[in-house]
């Protein structure tokens, strides 16, 4: 096990994070955004239509356009939360990429053929100003908050009580396979499930305490 659960570095906040952003070489605070938020924006790039190396492409460009804003960045709550300040900055991203598609598709086949006029792709293109892009950053950002708890939980309890709780509540094999294959008991997983879901519990609302104070 790492962290105890009342090492102060576990309740760091992400508004504390964001000023360190502010200083270009805080590598360390620029690689602790990345690697909670990457796979969020990955997510959310795939979701919206976008390719993979396009979705990296706008991993790269957002954390590109956070350099530029950040030294100059004034984070106030009260005109709205962190994560719609990045959902703003990703958003505006997913749009760049679709219009240099659209740009691409018109420079390739500037005159589609009126029987198919789907073939361009650009039809059935999400467009990332819809409400749907809205919706699709709620529900990969509660994924994302998820994920993070895990994360934190898993650093507070034994390797294979992490394993237990994975297999039976995260994966729902029976318990019959976790005891056989792991090779514990049925009391041993009840055990692992109570306390790994209370810790999970616990990360989480302090996860969504968090953003409610930011």
């Amino acid at each position: 096990m790492a962290q105890p659960i009342d090492d102060p570095a576990l309740y760091a906040t992400r508004q504390s994070l964001l000023l360190r952003l502010k200083d270009h070489d805080d590598q360390d605070g620029w690689r602790e955004f990345f690697e909670i938020y990457w796979r969020l924006i990955y997510s959310v790039c795939l979701k919206s239509g976008l390719s993979e190396v396009e979705s990296e492409d706008v991993v790269q460009d957002t954390m590109v356009s956070l350099a530029k804003e950040m030294p100059r960045f004034h984070y106030d709550r009260s005109k709205g939360s962190f994560r719609a300040f990045l959902l703003t900055v990703v958003r505006r991203r997913i749009v760049d990429r679709h219009r240099q598609e659209a740009r691409w598709h018109r420079i390739v086949s500037p005159t589609p053929p009126p029987e198919s006029p789907s073939d361009t792709g650009l039809v059935d293109s999400p467009d990332p100003n819809r409400p749907d892009l809205d919706r699709l950053w709620a529900s990969e950002w509660e994924g994302h908050l998820i994920k993070r708890a895990l994360d934190q939980v898993r650093e507070q309890v034994t390797e294979k009580q992490y394993l237990i709780y994975e297999m039976h509540v995260l994966r729902e094999v029976p318990i019959s396979t976790v005891v056989a294959n792991l090779q514990t008991s049925a009391m041993s997983v009840y055990l692992a499930k109570h306390r790994v879901g209370k810790l999970l519990r616990v990360e989480l609302g302090r996860l969504k305490q968090e953003e409610s104070e930011d």
